[in-house]
């Protein structure tokens, strides 16, 4: 733009001196300021092409690293998932589309452990992790809850197992209960979402997740 500027200030000087041509040249002054104009005017669109190349490139990078956020939970098999732990639960029997995971990012040491499920037709959740702070919420569940109760569940702790369970009532429906090993020091919990819960008893699936008094894993 500073160019731009001069080269008309020049043309003006030209004009002004009455002089019609430059000096061992057949171009008027007209033609010779015309052709210095357009000069940085293309270098100023050669400018604002690459801005907004750049910018574009930028806007670019920015939307793949959004996308390319990594996942904390990697795919593991039950075997895995038992050294990382003193207690598991059991996948209930008839239960289909199981998968384990682990997720280490926060506690590399004592690991969250992930079993998903299908069961009579609702997807479940179940975590679990050893050393887990007393009555630590795992299960990664942020509602407003609708309804909160306290029992016991049966098999686990002798069948003096405390446990808390809570509902969600909306749009979407959702139960969880969690529960916490003290006399080991482990956390439990276990989460199911459908459009309708009505009748549902999330507290059966977890006692039909017991494993028994003599199941124990790992090497703690």
């Amino acid at each position: 733009m500073k160019n731009k500027s001069i080269y008309l200030i020049i043309a003006g000087m030209i004009l002004m001196t009455g002089c019609s041509s430059v000096p061992g040249s057949s171009e008027t002054a007209s033609e010779v300021v015309a052709e210095e104009i357009e000069a940085p005017a293309a270098e100023d669109a050669n400018e604002t092409e690459t801005t907004e190349n750049t910018e574009d490139t930028s806007k670019e990078t920015s939307e793949n690293a959004e996308t390319q956020i990594a996942n904390p939970w990697k795919e593991i098999t039950e075997e895995e998932a038992g050294k990382h732990t003193t207690r598991m639960f059991k996948v209930p029997d008839g239960a289909q589309n199981v998968t384990w995971s682990m997720n280490d990012s926060e506690n590399k040491e004592n690991p969250l452990i992930q079993v998903n499920f299908t069961l009579d037709g609702l997807d479940f959740t179940a975590r679990t992790q050893y050393g887990a702070p007393e009555y630590a919420d795992i299960s990664g569940m942020y509602y407003e809850w609708t309804a909160k109760d306290e029992g016991k569940l049966g098999g686990w702790g002798s069948g003096n197992m405390d446990a808390k369970f809570f509902r969600y009532v909306g749009d979407e429906c959702a139960d969880l209960c969690t529960w916490y090993d003290i006399e080991i020091g482990i956390a439990y919990s276990l989460s199911t979402t459908a459009k309708d819960l009505d009748g549902f008893d999330i507290q059966a699936v977890a006692e039909a997740m017991y494993p028994g008094d003599d199941v124990f894993y790992g090497d703690f």
